[in-house]
């Protein structure tokens, strides 16, 4: 239950302690190894959620002491700017999985938002369970891959097609269920980019097929990934959506990958600081080890103006930056 704050003294953190767990809620967290990027920053507050009622409750808790909250799942797909992130910074570590209906065709699946993709995929490959194989390595949670609208192109397969309905949370603290279509996917969007609202736990319906066949896909997307893009490395993942397709006919070009913009732009392996382009994949920033904030800036602006310049493109970013 939330605790009342009405006529306490205490400071701040005192109080979130209080909603949170006295042991729970620890000031000027590095956050730096929680960033796949590896930029560094801190959190003014920080909580790690192990549970449903962690997220909810820190959701209240930003909302009653006006602080400001940011959800963090597998650090993928964010770039810090600001060394010091003030108000709250939460840590989704909500891991649970539970088989709500089977039968001989089907399965549905209750899957919590701080699950790790990886591990989903690796579970429901073994069991024969259709739909998250060819997410294989993608190092995000659940509930950043809709909140994304995660895809893979090689067949093209995005982590919400199996999607049924969702638990979410919205910034004033209320829950409600979604079906899929509230989410209104779109390329490399969901309509929470919008709400700013979380998902909690999603509801997914597999298929049943032969585990085999989904062994030998989500192995070959994972061989197709360490080929074409830097592993082991420093990296938030693709930096930039893909133009459009209206962009790819103007410019009589055979794809609309950013990378190959960039790449054709001239800037694999550009260096500025530890920040470089990858010279695998263009559209992957790499930290090599220190990077700093306005190095990495400097880069985006010359990526941007770059292919601007030879293309009339604004490249937008596919990340989310704070």
């Amino acid at each position: 239950m939330i605790p009342s704050i009405t006529g306490q003294k205490s400071d701040v953190s005192d109080k979130l302690r209080g909603f949170l767990g006295k042991e729970r809620v620890q000031k000027q967290k590095d956050i730096t190894p929680y960033l796949t990027l590896h930029n560094q920053a801190s959190a003014q507050y920080f909580f790690q959620a192990e549970s449903k009622n962690d997220l909810i409750n820190a959701v209240k808790a930003s909302r009653a002491l006006g602080l400001s909250l940011l959800i963090m799942g597998g650090g993928s797909n964010l770039v810090v700017f600001r060394k010091d992130l003030t108000g709250l910074v939460v840590r989704n570590q909500f891991i649970n999985k539970q088989v709500l209906v089977e039968d001989k065709t089907h399965v549905e699946l209750s899957v919590s938002s701080g699950y790790p993709v990886t591990r989903l995929v690796l579970e429901t490959v073994v069991c024969g369970w259709e739909g998250f194989e060819y997410h294989l390595g993608l190092p995000g949670t659940v509930g950043g891959a809709l909140y994304m609208n995660s895809k893979w192109t090689k067949p093209v397969s995005y982590f919400g097609d199996q999607l049924l309905r969702a638990e979410i949370i919205n910034l004033q603290g209320k829950i409600r269920q979604v079906d899929r279509s509230y989410f209104r996917f779109a390329y490399d969007y969901s309509f929470l980019q919008k709400t700013k609202e979380l998902v909690l736990e999603a509801i997914f319906c597999l298929k049943k097929i032969d585990p085999f066949v989904l062994k030998k896909r989500s192995e070959e997307a994972a061989q197709y990934r360490k080929q074409t893009q830097p592993m082991g490395v420093a990296t938030c993942g693709c930096f930039f959506k893909n133009i459009s397709e209206i962009d790819r006919l103007r410019l009589g070009l055979a794809t609309t990958s950013a990378g190959y913009l960039i790449d054709k732009a001239g800037l694999k392996g550009k260096v500025v600081g530890d920040f470089m382009v990858s010279p695998k994949h263009a559209n992957f920033i790499i930290n090599r080890g220190q990077g700093k904030s306005k190095d990495l800036l400097l880069l985006l602006q010359e990526i941007k103006s770059r292919v601007k310049e030879k293309y009339q493109v604004d490249l937008q970013e596919e990340v989310i930056i704070v």
